[in-house]
């Protein structure tokens, strides 16, 4: 089943060593440079680019 994982950067809760093994297991991993915990409040227009793979 796909499935994307949406990451803050910086991010606490998922550090870039377990974003990669997210990814070796199959998940797409995206990122939002510069949002908060709460991606698509700090950065809507980011948060939605990723969902739509353009970041």
């Amino acid at each position: 089943m796909p499935s994307l994982v949406t990451l803050a950067d910086p991010g606490r809760p998922v550090p870039a060593g377990h974003a990669a093994v997210l990814t070796g297991r199959g998940f797409e991993v995206r990122t939002v440079a510069g949002a908060g915990h709460t991606i698509h409040r700090d950065d809507f227009d980011g948060f939605m680019a990723a969902l739509d793979g353009r970041v």
